[in-house]
């Protein structure tokens, strides 16, 4: 049956990441350190004002820039914590970040285009351009840069052919948070070179001892930034698959009219319950932040003492990026023997850019007790 895939398809693969989160199932007795969502489930309150609008008989299409009154919600909630005003008409729903990620290089790419990515990268963005026809450039910063780019080596990946730029800032794998005078030498940069840029904020509520900046807050950048914002992390909603952009209203036109064959629009429900979530639970989402939090300070604490381990303290999200290079191993050699002898499920490093072979990255969605002793088996391990 190979014959009839496409050329592009017939010799296509899992990310690594996709491929360890699937071993995990097949492990017995394994802690998986892979999935990227919270261990908690959504909100009761959240939940029932999904069923509540089902038995409204909200239960139609939708419009296909999203519910005015879910625009309207986000709207205001980025007013309130960050004081960035967006008007409804500058918010797409989308049908998860990932899908507004995606939507933005579709509409916003030509063949060719060159997008910097700012290494280590959640593995989607990679994809996401080369689909559009781009061409990624890879700007890395390690763990001795505590994660944090440098901004002459992004001048450095700026060309002719250079269009935009995607920042994630709190970051998925690493966990850093870049800092007001790092984003404010970016946005030099993103003006001088006259750039797009792509700010994925989903894990915009999970900071720790540091402050979320928007990047569309800064000087001059609203105009030239697209957004991606999300329910999944902040409100446990991860597999009611809901995001939104937010940005310049002709680009936010192109990537819906580009998405309607995909979707046609967002789950009404789904959208009905995201408004209400928007509006009514704020205390919610501090008590989740609080929670990973408290995970992320105890991981650290855990596993950056290991043999032959180096991490960087993370600022916000809920990961680990741990360099495993010291223990004599690369990221895929040290992620089978967790797997293999310790039954601790992780992900290898090369799933975040394809100079981050010597790491592996740990989500920490599980208790503390199974945090304590994941490193504890991981430990074992390394000392044998």
């Amino acid at each position: 049956m190979k014959r009839f895939l496409s050329k592009k398809c017939r010799d296509i693969k899992p990310s690594l990441m996709m491929k360890m989160a699937a071993m995990a199932g097949g492990v017995e007795g394994c802690i998986d350190l892979t999935l990227g969502e919270p261990d908690i489930p959504t909100p009761r309150t959240i939940c029932d004002a999904l069923c509540e609008a089902a038995r409204r008989g909200d239960t139609h299409y939708a419009p296909g820039m999203g519910l005015r009154g879910l625009r309207n919600a986000i709207s205001g909630y980025w007013k309130r914590r960050y004081g960035l005003d967006y008007s409804p008409d500058e918010i797409l729903v989308t049908t998860g970040g990932s899908q507004a990620s995606h939507l933005a290089m579709q509409a916003c790419l030509d063949p060719g285009d060159e997008v910097i990515i700012l290494e280590p990268f959640f593995t989607f963005y990679e994809q996401h351009v080369r689909q559009a026809g781009g061409v990624p450039v890879y700007c890395t910063s390690g763990v001795e840069e505590a994660f944090l780019p440098d901004p002459a080596k992004i001048e450095a990946c700026t060309g002719e052919r250079t269009k935009a730029i995607i920042i994630n800032s709190p970051c998925n794998p690493t966990g850093a948070v870049f800092p007001p005078e790092l984003l404010k030498e970016i946005s030099n940069i993103v003006s001088r070179h006259d750039l797009l840029v792509i700010s994925d904020e989903l894990y915009e509520a999970f900071v720790y001892g540091v402050s979320h900046v928007p990047f569309a807050s800064l000087p001059g950048m609203k105009e030239r930034t697209v957004t991606i914002g999300g329910m999944s992390k902040s409100y446990a909603m991860t597999g009611w698959r809901i995001g939104y952009a937010m940005g310049s209203p002709e680009i936010l036109r192109a990537m819906q009219v580009t998405g309607v064959p995909h979707t046609i629009s967002v789950n009404t429900m789904v959208q009905k319950a995201s408004e209400f979530a928007l509006n009514n639970c704020d205390d919610a989402v501090s008590e989740i932040t609080t929670l990973f939090e408290k995970r992320v300070k105890f991981a650290y604490e855990k596993f950056r003492d290991l043999p032959g381990i180096r991490t960087a303290e993370p600022k916000g999200s809920f990961y680990l990026f741990l360099d495993v290079s010291g223990t004599g191993m690369d990221g895929e050699e040290f992620a089978d023997r967790a797997l293999k002898e310790a039954k601790v499920v992780t992900i290898p490093g090369a799933s975040f850019g394809q100079n981050c072979g010597n790491y592996v990255r740990i989500a920490c969605t599980v208790s503390e007790e199974m945090l304590d002793e994941a490193s504890q088996r991981i430990l074992k391990i390394l000392i044998n």
